[in-house]
């Protein structure tokens, strides 16, 4: 079942992309909907929205966030036209020598409508996550940009990043991946430890 949440303080204007300044005056929602009621015309917006904003066909990492990997979709409205989205799937990552997994919320395919970057629709849709994700041990992500993700709290993991695949465990040096405390988070979590996470298709963070 979708579930609307509205957000406050939106901005009152914005321009599109033929440079006209439109008013804002219905204020910014954002709908969760998990990866089984996606619908195909949802599924096809969200799609239009990756593929602008990454400029590439995002079609191949739209596949993967599917319901075996219990994907969430978070997506921002003004009125009809969607804005902005993000998503989460669940993933085990195991930190330094514990040895139960963490149960975490990893996010996926933020993504802002070029015409509307830059405007606080990108802040918006990732303050709206954390509370959505009290049931997970940690959230988590691979960041392109750091510094956006280091304002709005979320941590560079310091230590070794690696994944398993089989009986092997890979190193991936090249890597970069920020997590985001939440309340189950373990106060005493080292940031210095070693992280690793199953292997997947495509990119393994």
């Amino acid at each position: 079942m979708a579930v609307v949440a509205e957000i406050h303080h939106p901005p009152t204007r914005t321009a599109r992309a033929d440079g006209v300044i439109i008013s804002m005056i219905a204020r910014p929602q954002i709908e969760i909907i998990s990866s089984t009621d996606l619908t195909p015309k949802g599924r096809a917006e969200i799609l239009q929205l990756c593929c602008d904003a990454y400029e590439m066909d995002f079609a191949p990492y739209l596949d993967l966030l599917n319901p075996a990997v219990h994907a969430v979709h978070a997506v921002l409205r003004q009125g009809a036209e969607l804005i902005a989205h993000a998503a989460w799937v669940e993933r085990r990552l195991w930190v330094g020598d514990l040895r139960a997994p963490m149960h975490t919320a990893y996010i996926e395919a933020v993504a802002v409508v070029p015409a509307f970057q830059g405007q606080g629709f990108g802040r918006m849709i990732m303050e709206a996550l954390p509370p959505l994700l009290a049931d997970f041990d940690l959230a988590a992500l691979s960041a392109a940009e750091e510094g956006f993700y280091q304002k709005l709290g979320w941590r560079h993991w310091q230590g070794p990043l690696s994944h398993r695949q089989g009986t092997d465990r890979i190193e991936t040096p090249d890597e970069c991946v920020m997590i985001y405390r939440l309340p189950k988070t373990p106060l005493d979590l080292n940031l210095n430890a070693t992280l690793e996470t199953d292997w997947r298709q495509g990119e393994v963070w």
